[in-house]
């Protein structure tokens, strides 16, 4: 729109040079192209943009030539004829017609060079200073164009990029984005995988919808972020599955992190928009390596061996997290073993114990014991409240 308001005040700003000569007609020739003009913008604005574009550049060409015809070819009026081109070459026309509107009005420049012979005579100085206008107005429609559209090429091609890392349903990093994130905090230290699962999360689609797994898999993402430390990455390796990548050397720190998201999940049922309420489960798989060299060569291995580990957990019973330094008889650590926080250390901000987590206080028998697995009623406070379990089993 800003190209054809501009071009409607050259051709306003035009009957300034015309008034420098006597003649009648080249102001009326002027008076046609501002009505065309105003006529290109109102269909712009209804969404007909070829026909607007035609309507600016064929009158255009067209008045150049005349004008050609009757002050000859020393007022740099042919200029215009090389803005209508350009105007028609970067349109959004197809490429055939592009090719066939531009050669049109090239032969159409062409054959106008042979039609100069001047039928008003005007003095030179008006020739000079025509000259001088039409090549300024020329050059600086085509280059605000120019750097107009590289603007716009820049702009997209930083939305492309943004679409192309994030997940557009979770906002999450994308697949794209997480082999760009690993090898670089890879290279910089050592980096934990957290492999993350829905369990069961094809019956909730089945039995609830889409549109609920959808909400499942946002309020899930939330829920990771707000656990997550602000080093660690988010990423959403494809349908139920995450990736959470950590940047950490602490074996002992990262399998601790893994349980509190576990136990994030688990302590508050979903909040569905159709009024249910779902407990959800996990299962993570836990895979530690670097700093490496090469690290593009690694984070392969060490997704493989989070979602072994992952996978080992489904086979496990769900719900739990494991760990490839795991031995085979103490390698799961399901949500019935994860021990209550100590409310009495303090907090220590490089550990990756993660800030902001819902504790479960369990009634203390100064045993020390492990605390045992939220209830159902501990859960939602709710008796209509159904697990991701329940769903798969009535599927069944």
């Amino acid at each position: 729109m800003w190209i054809y308001i501009s071009a409607l005040g050259c051709q306003l700003g035009y009957f300034a040079l015309l008034g420098l000569q006597p003649y009648p007609q080249p102001v009326v020739i002027n008076v046609i192209g501002v009505l065309l003009n105003v006529l290109a913008i109102l269909f712009h604005r209804k969404g007909y943009m070829n026909t607007a574009l035609l309507l600016l550049v064929v009158p255009m060409s067209a008045k150049a030539a005349w004008w050609e015809y009757q002050f000859g070819a020393e007022g740099g009026f042919e200029y215009f004829h090389i803005v209508a081109i350009f105007f028609i070459c970067i349109a959004s026309l197809s490429r055939i017609q592009r090719l066939l509107f531009s050669g049109a009005l090239l032969l159409f420049y062409i054959g106008a060079q042979y039609l100069t012979s001047p039928v008003y005579i005007v003095s030179y100085e008006f020739m000079s200073l025509a000259s001088v206008v039409n090549l300024v107005i020329s050059v600086t429609f085509i280059a605000v164009v120019a750097v107009q559209i590289g603007w716009e090429a820049e702009q997209r091609e930083k939305r492309y990029r943004r679409d192309l890392r994030h997940d557009q349903l979770t906002g999450a990093l994308s697949r794209f984005a997480l082999l760009e994130e690993g090898p670089r905090l890879l290279s910089r230290g050592g980096l934990g995988v957290l492999m993350i699962d829905v369990d069961h999360f094809k019956a909730i689609n089945d039995t609830q919808g889409h549109a609920i797994g959808d909400e499942v898999l946002i309020e899930l993402t939330q829920r990771l972020r707000h656990h997550l430390r602000g080093s660690d990455q988010l990423c959403r390796q494809g349908g139920e599955e995450f990736v959470a990548l950590c940047p950490t050397e602490d074996r002992e720190g990262l399998q601790h992190a893994a349980e509190r998201l576990l136990l994030s999940i688990n302590s508050r049922a979903f909040t569905l928009s159709n009024g249910q309420l779902l407990r959800v489960t996990i299962s993570i798989g836990v895979a530690q390596g670097g700093p490496a060299a090469c690290a593009e060569s690694l984070l392969p291995d060490l997704l493989q061996r989070a979602d072994q580990a992952m996978y080992r957990a489904k086979r496990e019973g769900r719900n739990r997290v494991v760990t490839v330094w795991d031995t085979p008889d103490h390698g799961a650590t399901s949500l019935d073993q994860i021990e209550p926080p100590d409310h009495d250390h303090g907090h220590n901000p490089d550990s990756l114990a993660m800030p902001g987590t819902q504790h479960l206080d369990t009634p203390g028998n100064g045993s020390g014991e492990a605390a045992s697995a939220p209830s159902r009623s501990d859960v939602s406070h709710h008796d209509d409240v159904q697990t991701a379990d329940e769903v798969y089993q009535w599927k069944r």
